[in-house]
């Protein structure tokens, strides 16, 4: 092997290995109207949701049981995507339902209606966009591509050829309405070859119902 070439190998390698799969926030979040109101929402910091709330003093432990409303799907601006077709938008929102329930079942009964003793868990999908695959290996594997990608990812927030989408979602007492804690979020996937076209978007939903089983774990008094 020549030594232009071993260079080469070595920075493939060296990019493979420091590159990670992960899903990531994003600072640019919309809010869509989903939750209403927003005003006591505040931004979030590290890998938490871009914008986040939790009632101060709120105690979860009096809930074991859950009602999980349908994932609505709600995408302004998104009406002329060809990529996004109804039967594919249905399947996020059943892998996001799916992917709630999951996190949860083990610690709260699965109910369909009010009470007491029930907490309500509304989540929307609000923006989804797809990955790249060809792009997101090139900018991922090639040293011209990496380069590009670092200069995208300090500029845009986005990581180049990577999937992306946004949710919001918060949790309620059944019985008054009274809003417990909500999130606003957006994610983008993390720099690997070889990934699916809507990869990311499903890690996304995956992150999302798994920080919700931690939310309400840590909302739970420990007395």
């Amino acid at each position: 092997m020549s030594g232009k070439h071993f260079l080469y190998f070595m920075i493939v390698l060296l990019a493979l290995m420091n590159i990670g799969c992960a899903s990531t926030g994003m600072k640019k979040v919309e809010k869509t109207g989903f939750l209403g109101d927003y005003s006591d929402l505040k931004q979030g910091g590290g890998d938490q949701a871009a914008y986040g709330y939790s009632r101060p003093g709120a105690d979860l432990s009096k809930y074991d049981k859950i009602l999980i409303e349908k994932v609505c799907v709600c995408l302004p601006g998104q009406e002329e995507n060809s990529d996004l077709e109804p039967i594919l938008l249905r399947e996020f929102a059943d892998y996001y339902d799916q992917a709630i329930t999951s996190a949860v079942f083990d610690k709260y009964k699965i109910v369909d209606e009010p009470g007491p003793g029930v907490l309500r868990v509304r989540a929307a999908i609000t923006d989804v966009k797809p990955a790249s695959p060809i792009i997101n290996t090139i900018s991922s594997v090639s040293p011209v591509g990496i380069t590009i990608s670092l200069a995208t990812k300090l500029v845009t927030d986005k990581n180049l050829g990577t999937g992306e989408a946004a949710s919001e979602i918060e949790i309620l007492d059944s019985v008054t309405g009274e809003r417990l804690a909500a999130d606003v979020d957006r994610r983008q996937g993390g720099k690997m070859i070889f990934r699916g076209k809507w990869t990311d978007t499903k890690n996304a939903f995956d992150h999302w119902a798994s920080r919700l089983r931690i939310r309400l774990e840590s909302m739970c008094s420990r007395d």
